[in-house]
Formats: C-alpha cells, sequence, structure tokens
C-alpha cells in the first residue's frame, strides 16, 4: 500500500495506529518500521505508538529498538541511515516512513527491504510519506493507480485532509510559499526537482534603464550582498510604500572600509534608509562598521531556514507581482538562472544556476524583506513583523 500525503496530513500518526491494529488481531505477526534518523523514531513512539497501546501489555527494549506486543507480535525500529544493520532478518510488514526521502535510494528498497519479505507468502509492505520529486516512490503510487497491478494499491491525501489543521494556516501557507512548494508540500503532488525559483519576472521589470531620482519625503530600504571571494557586493535600494526596486550598485575587489563608505553613501543618500545585510561569515565586520557609522543596520545570518524564508518571499512577490524593478541586466540574468535543485535526501535546495552569480538576487531579497518587514501586519508564516526583523 502507497499513501502519499501532504505535509501534516496525518500519515505517520495513522501508519502506527494501523500497525498497532495488525499486531493484535495477527498474534505473533513480525514488523520493520523504517524511518530516516534514530531521533525520529523516538518521538514517534512516544507520540503515536505509545498512546495507541494504553489499555494493553507492551514492553519496549530501548537497546535492541524493539517493541513487542500483546500475544508476541513484535515491530523492529531501524534506520536507513544504516541500512547494513536492517539486513539479516524477515517480516510479515514492512513499514516505510518519509518514502519520498527514502527511496530516493532505490538500492534501500530493492536490495535491503525487498527480501526481507522472500519467506512469508502473505508479506506487506506499507509506504507512506511526502513526495519528494521523481523517482521510486512515484513510480510505485502510479502502479497502485494501475489496474493490471492489483498487488498495488495506492493514494493521495493533501494537507486540507487533516481536520485538524485550521484552515487559516492553510491559506497562509498557501501565501506564504511559491507555488511548486506548496503543490509538493501541502498539495502531495510529485514535482519535478529541478526548475526556475523565480517565475515572471519579466512582469516584474519597468521600462526605464535609469535608476529613479531619490523621492522627498518617501523611506527606502537597502538590502546588501557582501562579497566573498570572487563574489561581488551587492547593494539594491527600494522605495518602502510601493515595494520598487530604484536602483542597483554591483563592485567587487575594493578594501572593506570602502565598501563601508560607498554603503554610507547609498545609505545616507536614501534619507538614512535601514540596511537589511547579509551578516554570515565574513559579513559580520561590515555590519558592524556600518553599525559605528551610525547607520540603521539589521545583519542577517543565513542560515538554511532563514534563507529559504527570504528566497521564498522574493519568489512569492515576483510570482504575485508584488514587487517591481528598473531594468538591472546582471539582476534579470541571476532571477532567470536561479534554480532549485533536488538533494539526496530529497529536499529542495535554490541556487545560482548556469554558473551564474547570485549576488544581485540576494541583495534584492533582503531589500524586499526589508521593505515587506516595514508594512504594518506583515505576515511572515505564523508570526506578525511589524517593524524590525529579530
Amino acid at each position: 500500500m502507497v499513501y502519499v500525503k501532504g505535509r501534516r496530513a496525518g500519515g505517520t500518526h495513522g501508519a502506527a495506529i494501523r500497525l498497532v491494529e495488525i499486531a493484535h488481531l495477527q498474534k505473533g505477526s513480525s514488523h520493520l518500521w523504517v524511518d530516516t534518523t534514530h531521533r525520529n523514531i523516538e518521538r514517534y513512539l512516544r507520540r503515536y505508538f505509545f498512546r495507541a497501546l494504553r489499555g494493553t501489555r507492551f514492553h519496549w527494549n530501548q537497546q535492541r529498538k524493539t517493541l513487542t506486543f500483546e500475544g508476541g507480535g513484535y515491530c523492529d525500529f531501524g534506520s536507513a541511515s544504516r541500512p547494513e544493520n536492517l539486513e539479516g532478518f524477515g517480516y510479515d510488514y514492512i513499514w516505510i516512513n518519509e518514502a519520498g526521502i527514502l527511496l530516493k535510494d532505490e538500492a534501500l528498497f530493492y536490495s535491503t527491504l525487498s527480501p526481507m519479505m522472500m519467506e512469508s507468502p502473505k508479506a506487506q509492505v506499507f509506504i507512506i510519506g511526502a513526495p519528494k520529486g521523481p523517482g521510486l516512490f512515484q513510480r510505485m503510487y502510479d502502479w497502485g493507480q494501475d489496474e493490471m497491478r492489483p498487488e498495488w494499491a495506492s493514494f493521495r491525501h493533501a494537507s486540507h485532509l487533516n481536520p485538524l489543521l485550521p484552515r487559516s494556516a492553510l491559506e497562509e501557507m498557501r501565501a506564504n510559499m511559491p507555488e511548486r512548494v506548496y503543490r509538493q508540500e501541502v498539495l502531495a503532488e510529485f514535482v519535478e526537482g529541478e526548475g526556475s525559483v523565480f517565475r515572471n519576472v519579466s512582469a516584474i521589470v519597468r521600462p526605464g534603464a535609469e535608476p529613479e531620482a531619490v523621492a522627498p519625503d518617501v523611506s527606502y530600504v537597502l538590502g546588501i550582498d557582501l562579497a566573498r571571494h570572487t563574489d561581488f557586493t551587492v547593494i539594491w535600494a527600494g522605495r518602502a510604500d510601493t515595494c520598487h526596486g530604484v536602483a542597483c550598485e554591483r563592485f567587487r575587489r575594493i578594501p572593506w572600509e570602502r565598501q563601508v563608505a560607498r554603503i554610507a553613501y547609498m545609505a545616507r543618500k536614501y534619507h538614512d534608509a535601514p540596511i537589511y545585510a547579509d551578516a554570515t561569515g565574513m559579513g559580520d565586520p561590515v555590519v558592524e562598521d556600518l553599525a559605528r557609522e551610525g547607520l540603521q543596520v539589521q545583519g542577517i545570518k543565513f542560515t538554511k531556514e532563514r534563507k529559504r524564508q527570504i528566497i521564498d518571499h522574493l519568489a512569492i512577490g515576483i510570482e504575485r507581482e508584488r514587487l517591481t524593478i528598473i531594468p538591472h541586466d546582471q539582476t534579470v540574468r541571476e532571477l532567470h538562472a536561479y534554480e532549485y535543485r533536488q538533494l539526496p535526501t530529497g529536499h529542495l535546495r535554490s541556487e545560482g544556476g548556469g554558473g551564474q552569480h547570485d549576488d544581485c538576487v540576494i541583495a534584492l531579497a533582503l531589500c524586499y524583506w526589508g521593505m515587506s518587514a516595514r508594512e504594518p501586519g506583515f505576515i511572515l508564516g505564523s508570526k506578525m513583523v511589524t517593524s524590525e526583523l529579530d
């Protein structure tokens, strides 16, 4: 049985309940639960299995990772990070959780798990997970839809099928996720692993090749990506009232002191504009120097999660034309080339493609992040931001 689900659709919880039911109905049955990490296994046991087992007799062997049920059945738990440790036993039932990730390694299924079911003529496999692009998991889902393969059954449920998820949370996810990510993570669709992050780029580029003159009584924001090694330092300036990128400067291989001076000049030119700067690694000293100059500067360290938030926010702004920019050729090239890549884990990573730099993309993303964060009532995820970022 193959169950393709959106995030928080309840697939793992439902699988745990079903496993316990089968173990009690078929006394002495043997099960193997395969997951991404042992840490996840511990969580699922506490949150799902132990609750389902209330009122029954069971034993959990922490060292062996084996759950023994009333009636003699048992379930071994293992992590796919060390598949060689799973081998050597046979089972009546195998449960593969987070299958979109685990089945990226097709050998895990064909070489490790399938041979474990050969001894039991009625052995079954339950395959549960969110889609993570094309691959074996998608093919298995397709087999379950094929009338010529009666031994396979498959189902697909979007996150909306979980009655415990508030509709407001789902609408917020739709508003704050790029379309392709929403389709994969919420609608449970198999989406190609690689593709452009930014769609509709041409629609946001306004005619007029020259940077706009600084308007009086208008608030501006600067987004800055600071150079590392052979990269460029890029400054994007934008009008906070209209979310319009009005000017972009790009330079490299100049001393820190001159970079600070140029950034300070731009900030003061645009009415002492607040600065949102990448403070990761080598960016820290420049951010500190800018602060000593008396400028409003918000240093943002690019953790994996923070970068995803900022890039996704820019993608949505471009997709829905909430942002416009002057025609800056390098920025437009980088936006078109920036792409999603599917990692071996199944997760998506965004990065510059085709040998392109991504400095202009990062600077524009920080500028738009800053402009949006200064709008009253701007929503990011489940958190309201009314002035500065945390």
